[in-house]
């Protein structure tokens, strides 16, 4: 008990001493001249989804010619990368409910940008600033956040948010459809990939023996790799031998032990290491498909990223990047949840095979379609300063 009070008091004396100096660069920051300000609220600053789609979205800003500073509950690894573009960030766990502090870093800006349903209680408190409210969250919001918080009774609603915020943007039409129940007036705004092809040393190919499907993320139950396993026992024996299946990703949950005992046996599944940087490029290069399987995932930077390497993609009905998809031509869309689906779905794409090559090519296409820096900053931007 003891322990913890003075972990808690050293806590408070840090976070004490941290904003001392965030109000000196704050200041500082004040003094800089710019077309415009933007403030950009985050839950946190991981190297993950959402958080990565607000660092592209600062680029954007500072590409139009504006200036911007990152407001965080939580620290993290992308403190860096912030940093590196010139931005000055400021992490601190009462910005998500000390109106007082969350207006005072935020004053002097013309436009805010809250990150995803967790930052909801920035749309409420921030005032004398145009707030868009962008939401990365699909079904989730319903399945577990809006009946989480009614049950706890925790103000401000999110519900009520939900349904007067002003500016709200989704990642795609699939978490559009769970949002626009509560407000009308909701726009998508889809993540972009920078080109980093030609320095990844990807291009269309075809297998040179067996298929290399690959499966990039968090090995978790709403990835839904045990959906995978399913879906391969009911392969036929003569489409098992054609085919690898590579699963990236940690290793170290229940969740990872359980389907590591299940593959024991599956001379076709290989599990890897979790990728980054380079790893990430040796990934695409050695595969032939990308599958996202997910249960629920709002856009998928994974597919994104499969289109702009020149990979065909096979995925979940509840992945909002499904439109990247048309069927036949450089994927196939399965029904959720559905392993026979999926395994019907995995033979069709073997069956393809002298076809993966003209199918990674679409895929591309559908990239430098929908998933540019340049289309991005367009609609991110007209979409804020409106």
């Amino acid at each position: 008990m003891l322990s913890r009070k003075i972990k808690k008091l050293k806590n408070w004396l840090q976070n004490r001493k941290n904003l001392q100096l965030f109000r000196l660069q704050l200041a500082e920051d004040k003094q800089k001249t710019a077309a415009y300000r933007v403030v950009l609220v985050s839950h946190e600053l991981s190297a993950t989804g959402a958080p990565l789609m607000l660092l592209s979205a600062a680029a954007a800003i500072l590409a139009d010619g504006g200036q911007v500073r990152v407001l965080s509950y939580l620290d993290g690894p992308l403190r860096q990368e912030f940093e590196a573009l010139g931005i000055p960030v400021f992490s601190h766990p009462a910005f998500r409910d000390n109106a007082a502090l969350l207006n005072e870093f935020a004053a002097g800006c013309d436009y805010a940008v809250a990150n995803t349903v967790v930052a909801y209680p920035a749309v409420n408190l921030l005032k004398g600033v145009s707030v868009l409210w962008w939401i990365h969250e699909g079904r989730v919001i319903e399945d577990d956040y809006i009946s989480r918080f009614r049950k706890k009774k925790i103000r401000p609603d999110l519900e009520e948010t939900l349904r007067s915020a002003k500016k709200v943007a989704v990642v795609s039409e699939y978490a559009r459809d769970v949002v626009v129940k509560y407000n009308s007036e909701v726009d998508v705004i889809s993540p972009a990939k920078e080109d980093i092809a030609e320095a990844w040393g990807v291009k269309a190919k075809l297998p040179q023996k067996k298929i290399r499907l690959g499966m990039l993320g968090a090995v978790c139950s709403i990835k839904g790799q045990d959906i995978v396993l399913e879906a391969l026992a009911k392969l036929p024996e003569n489409y098992r031998q054609q085919l690898e299946v590579h699963i990236a990703g940690r290793q170290d949950s229940d969740y990872a032990q359980m389907l590591l005992e299940k593959s024991a046996s599956m001379t076709e599944v290989v599990w890897e290491a979790p990728k980054h940087g380079e790893g990430l490029g040796q990934f695409y290069r050695d595969k032939d498909v990308i599958l996202v399987a997910s249960r629920d995932e709002s856009f998928s930077l994974v597919a994104l990223e499969a289109c702009m390497a020149y990979r065909p993609l096979i995925v979940s009905s509840h992945v909002g990047a499904k439109f990247l998809v048309v069927p036949g031509k450089n994927g196939f869309v399965f029904e959720n949840e559905n392993s026979e689906s999926l395994s019907q779905m995995i033979m069709q794409m073997i069956d393809c095979r002298d076809s993966l090559s003209e199918m990674g090519c679409f895929s591309r296409q559908q990239y430098e379609n929908y998933g540019t820096p340049e289309s991005f900053q367009k609609k991110f931007l007209s979409l804020l300063k409106r």
